[in-house]
């Protein structure tokens, strides 16, 4: 008999630790650990140390009038003029290391789409014409770097898995989408089908989002799982990676670039076929990226119950 599992509820009780960095992450594990307790699932742990970029004050004026904005750089310092008027969703090593201030065209509010090595700040795009219009930029962030200990939840095979599946728990913002949807369906298919940990291996991967590692400073979680069992990920049969779920139809993908995105490996070339992303639609995701857009309005039941069905047709 399966065993009841309610998605929508726990999802609402992981954002509540939103956004899952640094203390609130470890908060987000804890979280984790004790529903597969309740459930009597097994599991270990990988403990890794890492740093991330905490904004302790961001600030922005143009000509005098202040304009809403959130800091999303790894290093503090000050923004004197708009030179450097970026989209926030054009991701290139060049850009990652000039003071700028950015906007993501696709989303209604501030959106904390790419981060920064160089003083960075994040607006809406509705901000930008006072931008343009300004003679005087006055902006400033501060960031202080944050060490602390992370937490990869490792659940099923661990000596000889077919298939393992990975998804990220940590978050930008509230993060019910990116990706608390994609953690409440692991759960829920772990719990739900227990024959399936015989043959696949499951990892809640911590400090996905942001680390210090340059120029691709997301998927450091990952890295760290690579770093040690890359002889796992050599034999696997099939690696699937859960990505931004419930808002729109579930599909698989195996984009070279959407590849690249969703898991930066190091190795990654050795193992592209048979990598598969399962993910929602992109645009969509676009309009709410790392905003506090990112909420649980934008789910769906019957698209969380349409994932949950192909997540476990594969682990099957």
């Amino acid at each position: 008999m399966e065993k009841k599992f309610n998605t929508i509820k726990f999802i609402s009780q992981l954002i509540k630790f939103s956004p899952r960095q640094g203390e609130n992450e470890r908060k987000a594990a804890k979280f984790i650990i004790s529903v597969l307790d309740k459930y009597q699932v097994d599991y270990c742990l990988q403990k890794f140390i890492t740093k991330i970029p905490l904004i302790k004050k961001n600030s922005l004026r143009a000509d005098n009038k202040e304009i809403k904005c959130k800091g999303c750089s790894f290093v503090s310092g000050k923004i004197t003029n708009k030179n450097n008027l970026i989209s926030s969703l054009i991701f290139s090593s060049s850009l990652l290391s000039f003071p700028n201030i950015n906007f993501n065209p696709e989303c209604q509010n501030i959106s904390l789409s790419s981060f920064y090595f160089a003083p960075s700040l994040a607006i809406n795009k509705k901000d930008l014409s006072k931008i343009l219009k300004a003679k005087k930029i006055k902006g400033e962030v501060v960031v202080r770097s944050l060490k602390f200990q992370s937490l990869n939840i490792l659940v099923g095979n661990i000596k000889s898995p077919n298939i393992i599946v990975f998804v990220h728990y940590d978050s930008i913002e509230k993060g019910t989408i990116d990706n608390a949807s994609g953690v409440a369906i692991l759960m829920k298919t772990i719990i739900s089908c227990p024959s399936s940990l015989k043959k696949t291996l499951y990892v809640f991967s911590a400090n996905e989002e942001l680390s210090y590692d340059k120029p691709i400073y997301w998927g450091h979680g990952f890295r760290v799982f690579e770093e040690k069992y890359k002889k796992l990920l050599d034999r696997a049969k099939k690696i699937l990676i859960i990505e931004c779920i419930g808002a729109s139809k579930t599909i698989i993908n195996k984009d070279k670039h959407l590849l690249y995105l969703s898991f930066p490996v190091k190795n990654i070339k050795n193992w592209e076929s048979k990598i598969f992303i399962l993910h929602g639609d992109v645009d969509k995701l676009m309009a709410v990226y790392h905003s506090d857009l990112d909420n649980l309005s934008q789910l769906k039941k019957k698209y969380l119950d349409f994932a949950n069905k192909l997540l476990k047709k594969h682990v099957n």
